[in-house]
């Protein structure tokens, strides 16, 4: 275990960036096997077994003595590859539904995607009491590090039951070649450029959230002078209690009225709300400063501060802590779901009501190749300039999106179907 411990210590921000890789890399092909075959069943039982196979290699890396860190990347590539399968999932939330009910299906379903992100955590830490040495049941160690993985093993294995076993597949949310000549109409081609501004909303709120929970960490370490422990409990809190903000804003807009506001305008509502945690958490000259540097040989398990090698301490202000929760959990928790949940729902609509799993595919790789992207930027510029022009290069992207709306706004609508002949005239 002491192998895997170091493993981990010096491979997991790769690791991390690698399993993102395999996932943008798998999107598209689950999206191309549904545009094929029309099934959403197998693409996803699939994935889920290939996920299962990741986290049973993973739980059972302890076992090797030699190249753990290499068989470490081989299950999160297995893992990665396997958890694409959410591209399939998509799909059927946006070709199974009728346009009245779409933004309820996706709402529900980002929903669930965004408990399921907050608990993976919590489930892990109610193992922690079992310690590194563990227990063993039939021979097999069951320790901290390993029973999650195995959990996973039997959580995906159960979904995969119950796809099998209940999962009937409908699309009403497509034009049939039958339902076309009976009413003589035919679908259009869909605003390629629409669909484009869409994706590119879809990257840039995955990649602000990936930076603001990416850097919560070494930023309120540097920041507050958290050690290591302390910045993961409270970042966790308030992590969670975003979650729980935005998980309620996605079942308002799938039950409530809220759901029926213009999904372009909601666009705006979030981005706006995203601009607003850049404008608090920017290193303001009239915040307190400026930050303070670890001691000489003191790492940020014990206390926290500024490297020495951070020189962009000196002069980098400190964000007051309240005004760095409430932008965390307040702000974040309702920016959030008001650009992740309107934007997949309209970028459907402008497809229309044909098959769509070559788009939903890039749409999700764009969600996927967004987090790569995101903590590969930031933590280099961290580093180098400190989170201020991280904020910056924030900025910048959301109000380049937020041009992409006003300047497209009347082509950013649902397509319509078209009597032929009426097109003929």
């Amino acid at each position: 275990m002491a192998k895997l411990d170091q493993a981990c210590a010096e491979k997991h921000e790769f690791l991390e960036e690698r399993s993102k890789d395999d996932e943008l890399l798998s999107n598209p092909i689950y999206g191309y096997w549904n545009q094929k075959t029309m099934s959403v069943k197998w693409p996803v039982i699939t994935g889920f077994l290939i996920a299962a196979l990741g986290q049973i290699w993973y739980g059972m890396l302890a076992s090797f003595s030699s190249n753990v860190k290499w068989l470490m990347l081989f299950a999160r590539f297995l893992t990665g590859t396997g958890v694409g399968n959410i591209a399939a999932l998509r799909i059927y939330a946006a070709t199974a539904s009728t346009p009245q009910d779409r933004m309820r299906a996706i709402s529900f379903g980002t929903g669930g995607c965004i408990l399921g992100f907050s608990f993976g955590p919590v489930i892990s830490s109610a193992f922690t009491p079992l310690g590194k040495d563990g227990i063993t049941i039939f021979d097999t160690n069951l320790n901290m590090y390993n029973v999650v993985p195995y959990l996973m093993v039997f959580i995906c294995l159960f979904a995969c039951a119950i796809v099998y076993s209940f999962f009937e597949e409908s699309y009403v949310g497509i034009v049939t070649k039958e339902e076309k000549e009976k009413e003589d109409i035919f679908v259009p081609k869909f605003d390629f450029t629409a669909s484009l501004i869409c994706i590119y909303l879809f990257m840039i709120v995955n990649m602000t959230s990936t930076n603001i929970e990416v850097m919560s960490s070494p930023l309120t370490t540097v920041m507050y002078d958290w050690n290591d422990s302390d910045s993961i409990f409270y970042n966790g809190i308030a992590l969670a209690l975003s979650s729980a903000i935005t998980v309620a804003f996605n079942i308002a807009q799938g039950a409530t009225r809220i759901g029926n506001i213009d999904k372009r305008k909601q666009m705006l509502l979030g981005l706006s709300f995203f601009l607003l945690y850049q404008l608090f958490m920017y290193p303001w000259d009239f915040y307190p400063g400026p930050l303070h540097f670890l001691p000489q040989g003191v790492e940020t398990a014990d206390t926290g501060g500024c490297y020495p090698v951070y020189a962009w301490c000196a002069e980098t202000t400190r964000v007051p802590i309240f005004i760095y929760f409430f932008s965390f959990i307040a702000i974040f928790g309702v920016a959030f779901p008001f650009v992740e949940t309107p934007s997949p729902t309209l970028f459907s609509e402008i497809l229309g009501p044909r098959k769509q799993g070559n788009m939903q595919g890039l749409f999700s790789l764009g969600g996927s190749i967004a987090p790569v992207i995101a903590s590969v930027s930031s933590t280099a510029i961290f580093k180098r300039s400190g989170y201020r022009y991280v904020i910056v290069m924030q900025t910048i992207c959301l109000l380049f999106g937020i041009s992409l709306i006003l300047v497209f706004y009347k082509r950013l609508v649902p397509l319509k179907v078209e009597k032929k002949s009426t097109s003929s005239q």
